[in-house]
């Protein structure tokens, strides 16, 4: 029996009427035939996919369900499973066969298409079950160059319809006549359906006439081909007989051929399927019936004593005419690849009586039917050729003329020559073209025909076209090749954690906050031991904590910068090495008080100590570096750049300081303290040796200023990430200066000389150079000998 779902959203198609009654017409005649397959009554199912891929997946499920039970249950292994349908004839789109075959693959279920053409689904891989009885789009391409080369024509354009159809065939017709030195002066993609696109078929057909290209391949569809042709009727300006090659979907197409002055555009050729007799089909169709009745509300099955002689409902007089005509003038070549394949699947079944399964017999098929041979290549495809058709106006009407064939074998034979010179061209004619462009040139074309004041008033879109033959630079963003006509984005730079240099650096710097937080633990334990107080006492351990986030503050210059990194990373660490300067400069002052000043001026000393005056210092002092940063950000903070002109295909993600004279002032003051300490270190070098920490500032210092004056230089005459670099390194170098000229020293005593970490041998040290000669003054005692030893240094 026959069931059909009419889905009421579809309109007819004839071309879909003709096929199904192709198919009816073959099993009818193998069922009634005893020499195929006695004793077996095939059966079969008809669904409507209105053309659209997203409808194939409801009928392909419906397939592969178990027979009387229309579920498909989730297994493992589906190798027992006998599905509803033995095989499956069809679709006739390629996206459409391209979705169904991708599940009936899966289950190995065979299916053989009449009309799905692209080469995709010849990769055996994917597509192991399927089969069909078109060539493939790849066959076709080889025999368009073929033609094209036949009649000598060195420059073409090509047009595609937007689908695997016409994508797939485009680039493979690009490479082939590229690899033969045939110009392709313009290809593009013919627009799909959409609200601009009249519009964007307009701009189309004035780049043709721009182009002055006499060929134009058109692989498309038939809805496509007819809505770009419609186009040119209605816009092209050129007064030249152009030709149009048409690809084997729409080469024979009745619809495109009645288009109202469709004769003048030019002379029309193209690919077709072979015809071949086909005995009774013509008579089949005339036996049907058609009566009109009303249309139904939803979807419906037509009755099986409706289906005996095809009746069907239509809607309205226009799709009774539809059918009516499909009728009187069917179309054979498609109709016959049903045919054929409902006969290889008849003779897979055949052979699969025979202990094999279907899809395996299908593969080895060879039987002829009307004088036609059958049989499948590895690919799945029919051995197959085409016809060459030439469109010619006879009597008004355009009639579909054979003038050659493109064999199976590949070879091109035109038979009759002066069918194409009765054209109004010669065979080898020569379309206007250039020397191919180097890669980076493009064509200076003159509008002779068009200028913007003819095209303004007839297509105001157009006016962006002469803009078209304009060489125009890539945006900032952009970088593009030497020669090349392509914009590609520019690459990053910044200082990237991966780089070797900055993971050299992450390594130091990591190593000296390690070193620091030892070096503060330890003090922290042996706080109150005499080298510890001299070293400041808990003085040492601010400098040491404010040394460690100067070290983490690093980390805000390595990895891809964004503001908030732009703006925090240099207060941070500026606040905190101003804290660790600070706390040396007090240590300095303290030095030169206590050895030189203390015994003269004992009041002010008193006062310095009694009232915290080294903290309220540095407190002071990193107040007036925050004012400092302040004022700097209200003129201008730093931000993010990008910065182009280093590198023409690289960007360099660079934080500019915003007010470099904020910048300058911020590591002045810095540099200012660094001076004071080092004038104050300097002054008391002559100290009791062993713990003399004015010698150990003094080298701090000038490392410190040796790396600062070295960054100022490089940051001055460079640009590009690894000026970040730079002043890690000058940070890295100040860091550690200060550890193991100011700290390091006081480490080894306290590890490996404990004798001299006493109290005895500090007071010892101090009365050897004399600290307690003032003794007869009633305060000198209170002011060089203060309470804890740590305030004699």
């Amino acid at each position: 029996k026959l069931t059909i779902a009419l889905t009421l959203s579809c309109r007819f198609n004839p071309l879909g009427f003709n096929w199904l009654q192709a198919l009816r017409f073959a099993i009818e005649e193998i069922n009634n035939s005893n020499d195929l397959l006695p004793g077996i009554q095939l059966g079969f199912e008809v669904w409507d996919t209105c053309q659209q891929f997203n409808r194939v997946i409801t009928p392909t499920l419906h397939f592969l369900t178990v027979p009387l039970n229309d579920e498909l249950q989730l297994k493992c292994n589906y190798t027992s499973l006998v599905p509803h349908a033995l095989a499956v004839i069809g679709p006739s789109t390629s996206e459409e066969a391209l979705t169904s075959a991708t599940m009936l693959s899966y289950f190995m279920v065979p299916q053989v298409s009449y009309s799905a053409s692209s080469s995709s689904l010849e990769d055996r891989t994917h597509f192991p079950s399927f089969f069909r009885t078109i060539p493939s789009d790849s066959q076709q391409t080889l025999a368009l160059v073929e033609l094209v080369e036949r009649f000598h024509w060195d420059c073409i354009s090509i047009l595609a319809s937007d689908s695997d159809y016409g994508k797939g065939s485009l680039a493979m017709l690009q490479e082939l006549f590229r690899s033969r030195n045939v110009c392709i002066s313009y290809s593009d993609i013919i627009p799909g359906v959409s609200q601009d696109r009249e519009a964007l078929l307009q701009q189309m057909v004035v780049k043709l006439d721009m182009f002055l290209v006499n060929v134009t391949i058109i692989f498309a569809d038939i809805s496509s081909a007819m809505a770009l042709l419609s186009s040119v009727i209605t816009w092209q300006t050129a007064g030249r007989n152009r030709v149009w090659i048409a690809s084997e979907a729409w080469s024979s197409s009745n619809e495109i051929a009645s288009l109202s002055n469709i004769h003048s555009i030019g002379t029309i050729m193209g690919l077709a399927i072979q015809t071949h007799v086909f005995p009774g089909f013509q008579e089949y169709l005339q036996s049907s019936k058609v009566i009109h009745t009303p249309a139904p509300t939803q979807l419906t099955n037509l009755s099986t004593a409706s289906l005996e002689s095809c009746q069907v409902s239509m809607a309205d007089d226009t799709q009774i005419e539809l059918l009516k005509m499909a009728i009187a003038e069917p179309e054979e070549r498609i109709s016959l690849n049903v045919y054929t394949a409902v006969y290889s699947v008849a003779h897979a079944i055949h052979s699969a009586r025979q202990s094999i399964g279907i899809l395996e017999a299908l593969k080895s098929v060879s039987f002829e039917v009307h004088n036609i041979s059958v049989s499948f290549n590895s690919k799945g495809n029919l051995h197959a050729g085409y016809d060459l058709l030439l469109w010619k106006a006879i009597d008004g009407a355009i009639q579909f003329v054979p003038f050659g064939q493109y064999t199976a074998n590949g070879s091109l034979r035109v038979d009759t020559e002066e069918i194409w010179a009765a054209q109004g061209l010669q065979v080898g004619c020569k379309s206007k073209c250039y020397e191919d462009c180097l890669p980076g040139q493009i064509y200076r074309m003159r509008f002779s025909a068009w200028t913007q004041e003819q095209a303004t008033p007839l297509i105001p879109s157009l006016l962006p076209f002469p803009d078209l033959v304009t060489c125009r630079p890539c945006t900032l963003e952009k970088w593009s090749p030497a020669r090349s006509m392509a914009c590609l984005d520019r690459d990053a730079q910044y200082l990237s954690w991966e780089d070797p240099y900055v993971m050299v650096l992450v390594v130091i710097a990591c190593l000296g906050l390690a070193l620091t937080i030892a070096v503060l633990v330890l003090f922290a334990i042996r706080l109150d031991t005499p080298v510890v107080k001299a070293a400041g006492g808990r003085m040492s351990l601010l400098m040491l904590f404010s040394l460690a986030c100067s070290s983490l503050s690093l980390s805000s210059f390595v990895g891809r910068p964004n503001d908030f990194h732009c703006k925090m990373r240099q207060p941070l660490f500026a606040i905190s090495f101003t804290v660790c300067i600070s706390s040396i400069l007090v240590k300095s002052f303290q030095i030169i008080c206590i050895f030189k000043m203390a015994a003269k001026l004992p009041m002010a000393y008193k006062y310095w100590m009694r009232y915290n005056g080294p903290y309220m210092c540095i407190l002071g002092s990193t107040l007036m570096q925050a004012t400092i940063c302040l004022i700097w950000y209200s003129i201008k903070a730093p931000y993010l750049v990008n910065n182009y002109k280093i590198s023409s295909n690289q960007v360099y993600l660079q934080c500019y300081e915003g007010s470099f004279v904020g910048f300058t002032l911020m590591l002045s003051y810095i540099g200012l303290l660094g001076v004071l300490c080092f004038i104050f270190a300097f002054m008391g070098r002559k100290l009791p040796k062993n713990y003399n920490e004015a010698r150990f500032i003094v080298a701090g210092m000038l490392i410190y200023f040796i790396s600062w004056f070295s960054f100022f230089l490089t940051y001055a005459t460079s640009e590009g990430k690894y000026v970040a670099a730079v002043q890690i390194f000058a940070v890295l170098n100040s860091t550690y200066g200060i550890l193991f000229t100011y700290f390091m020293p006081k480490c080894y005593i306290i590890l490996l000389k404990p004798e001299s970490n006493t109290t005895a041998y500090f007071q010892n040290c101090l009365r050897s150079h004399g600290v307690a000669r003032h003794s007869s003054h009633p305060s000198s005692t209170e002011a060089t000998q203060p309470k804890d030893t740590g305030d004699c240094t």
